[in-house]
């Protein structure tokens, strides 16, 4: 009886040692394939800024200043693990748009500007076929609609544009604002947070953005500075 259970215990013990094995090797396989598909993401984001000489480093801080929002607004951590890789995606639209378009240094016309605003459409109907890319496609989708139902391409207002692209939104207009262009200078952080906060001649913050999210900006706006000096172009 005792070199039975010797040599039940022997065997318990053999195949816990080839599960943990088994399972080290599952982990391993895991992280290997994660790392797979974020390298994927990184090289499809640069692949939309490929006819854009102007976007520089834009993308990897729009990823920083979502994720710095989110935290800063409570979301889960996993709703912030995710904007983290998704928010670089936004603009994937634009490879469909005629690149001619896409660098055209002066004002685009009304059918140029129907083109244009079609990568939002072009970018969720590339990104919503993955699974994993749900929160990529609402961003791509969504990032140009504003609180008033005046943005594109639905007209969505409210809370019926995902807080993921309310986030984008707002990451994506400050970066373009504190970053040199064809058609205008870099803005300092000071200028980029009064138009913003307050408005201009193009902006109305009252209706452009959810204001619980602006308040958010109100109040960490340094911390997106601090972004913007660590990743400048």
């Amino acid at each position: 009886m005792l070199e039975q259970i010797n040599k039940r215990n022997a065997d318990l013990k053999s195949k816990n040692k080839t599960l943990r094995a088994q399972q080290m090797q599952i982990e391993y396989l895991q992280k290997d394939t994660e790392e797979a598909f974020m390298v994927s993401i990184r090289l499809l984001a640069r692949a939309a800024e490929v006819h854009d000489e102007d976007t520089g480093n834009h993308i990897i801080r729009c990823n920083e200043y979502a994720f710095l929002m989110a935290k800063k607004c409570g979301m889960p951590e996993a709703f912030c693990k995710e904007i983290h890789h998704s928010a670089q995606l936004h603009d994937i639209g634009k490879m469909s748009v005629n690149s001619a378009i896409l660098t055209k240094p002066g004002r685009l016309d009304d059918d140029e500007r129907h083109e244009m605003n079609q990568h939002t459409t072009y970018g969720y109907q590339i990104l919503s076929r993955s699974d994993r890319l749900q929160m990529a496609a609402e961003i791509a989708h969504a990032h140009h609609e504003q609180w008033n139902g005046s943005g594109y391409p639905q007209g969505l207002r409210g809370e019926q544009i995902p807080i993921s692209a309310r986030i984008l939104g707002i990451a994506d207009i400050y970066d373009a604002l504190r970053s040199e262009r064809a058609y205008k200078p870099a803005f300092s952080d000071d200028k980029t947070f009064q138009i913003l906060t307050v408005g201009d001649d193009r902006l109305d913050p009252t209706k452009h953005f959810d204001p619980k999210l602006l308040e958010v900006f109100k109040k960490y706006h340094g911390e997106f500075d601090q972004i913007r000096k660590r990743l400048e172009d």
